[in-house]
């Protein structure tokens, strides 16, 4: 059985007494495959837009439009059906 390994490194090239080094920056092989074309995309000069910036807002409401909407809780409503509004809950019927 035969594997194949992948390794994205990020490297870079720089000159020390006249000779040509190279220097491993970042292990990248741990990354989502997408995230490495997007890293690769932005060295190459390619910029990319902030979502918060390429979205627009339409239309917004006041959140009392939501609370008008959501109904609120009632009371009544959390306590079990055969328990006494003042008692101990105990009795079957009120």
């Amino acid at each position: 059985m035969e594997r194949d390994y992948e390794t994205h490194l990020l490297r870079r090239s720089y000159r020390e007494d006249g000779k040509v080094k190279n220097e491993t920056v970042a292990n990248l092989s741990h990354l989502p495959a997408d995230l490495i074309e997007m890293i690769r995309a932005s060295l190459a000069g390619q910029a990319f837009v902030p979502a918060a910036a390429a979205a627009t807002v339409a239309r917004t409401r006041p959140h009392g439009h939501v609370a008008a909407v959501t109904p609120k809780p009632r009371p009544w409503a959390c306590r079990p059906c055969w328990a006494r509004p003042g008692g101990t809950g105990t009795s079957r019927w009120p």
